[in-house]
């Protein structure tokens, strides 16, 4: 069992540290992604972060566009991309 503790933790220590060194690495590397109706082309959300902040942008968008499913919006898709951020 104290193995098992033992990766989480490892595991998690590993994920924050490659989080931080993205931020100073590439602190002007952004990602946008869009929430939005694939019939209409309305855009329902907007996120967009950059440097270390959009690691998990994208699974955060998809998280909203399954959630806006669940409530009965079948016509909802995500689109990202990254660019970077003119100093």
């Amino acid at each position: 069992m104290r193995k098992i503790g033992a990766m989480l933790m490892l595991m998690t220590l590993l994920a924050s540290c490659a989080n931080i060194a993205k931020g100073i690495v590439a602190p002007n590397r952004c990602k946008k992604c869009e929430v939005y109706n694939t019939e209409t082309g309305e855009v329902l959300r907007v996120i967009e972060e950059c440097g270390s902040a959009n690691v998990r942008l994208e699974e955060e968008a998809k998280i909203d566009a399954f959630n806006r499913m669940r409530g009965g919006s079948c016509n909802v898709d995500v689109r990202c991309h990254t660019y970077k951020k003119e100093k």
